[in-house]
């Protein structure tokens, strides 16, 4: 029993608390709308359903899926994520997701990364998902079809409804931007905004990580956030620029 809370503990203790449903920007796009409807509904059930979204790097996968699972966690329901890099002592066994309560939610993040044990117990886990009617999310590079994974578990990943996101436009980016400029305290002058959609990466997930840093970094600083602070923010912390998209903290 011990064994089973910890593996329940992993996803709060890991929390990005700026990821949510309500500001997942789905833009003008028709499949990036579509999905966020369907995840919506799919969170208002109480019995198994599936959905797969998948898209490019930046697409706001991984986004959708940790807003998911925290807004399950904030109504005191059980959901878990699991990433190719959660150890295989965090992954639960079938008995773990048969105990809990109809209405959870078992998900899965950049599916096409799957090792082949962790393919082999993710078959596993979706059978006991389906009859312990516990929701099912999962994301990807390509579409189920696409995937290069065993045969059966391509299949089980398109037995629910399959989307496509769309990596936003630089409209949508400059919204987000600006939203974490103003959930901290200012606003991006049009040269800094300007500067970040046209010379960094088109990912929002790493301008989140940046936009974190370069906050603290101009408080330590006591400057405000400018062209010259974040160049000079690269200059000392170039990893930044390459920061992946898992250390998303927005």
């Amino acid at each position: 029993m011990s064994e089973t809370i910890a593996r329940q503990q992993i996803l709060p203790l890991q929390w990005r608390d700026e990821r949510s449903l309500e500001n997942f920007d789905p833009g003008d796009l028709p499949g990036n709308v579509l999905a966020l409807q369907a995840l919506r509904d799919l969170l208002q059930q109480r019995r198994h359903t599936a959905l797969y979204l998948w898209g490019e790097t930046g697409s706001g996968k991984s986004h959708l899926l940790w807003a998911a699972c925290d807004a399950l966690r904030k109504q005191e329901r059980w959901a878990l994520l699991l990433t190719p890099q959660t150890p295989a002592s965090a992954w639960p066994d079938v008995n773990d997701l048969l105990a809990q309560q109809p209405g959870g939610l078992l998900a899965v993040d950049d599916a096409q990364q799957l090792a082949d044990w962790q393919q082999d117990w993710l078959f596993g886990l979706y059978n006991a998902a389906r009859t312990a009617e516990l929701a099912f999310l999962a994301c990807g590079n390509a579409a189920p079809a696409a995937l290069l994974l065993r045969a059966d578990l391509r299949t089980r990943l398109g037995w629910g409804l399959a989307l496509r996101l769309t990596a936003p436009d630089d409209a949508v980016r400059e919204r987000v931007l600006q939203r974490l400029a103003h959930e901290r305290g200012y606003s991006l002058s049009p040269e800094l905004l300007h500067y970040m959609l046209t010379h960094l990466s088109r990912d929002l997930s790493r301008l989140a990580v940046l936009m974190a840093a370069l906050d603290r970094y101009a408080l330590s600083a006591r400057r405000p956030a400018t062209v010259p602070l974040l160049k000079s923010l690269l200059a000392e912390q170039p990893q930044l620029a390459r920061t992946t998209p898992e250390s998303i903290c927005g």
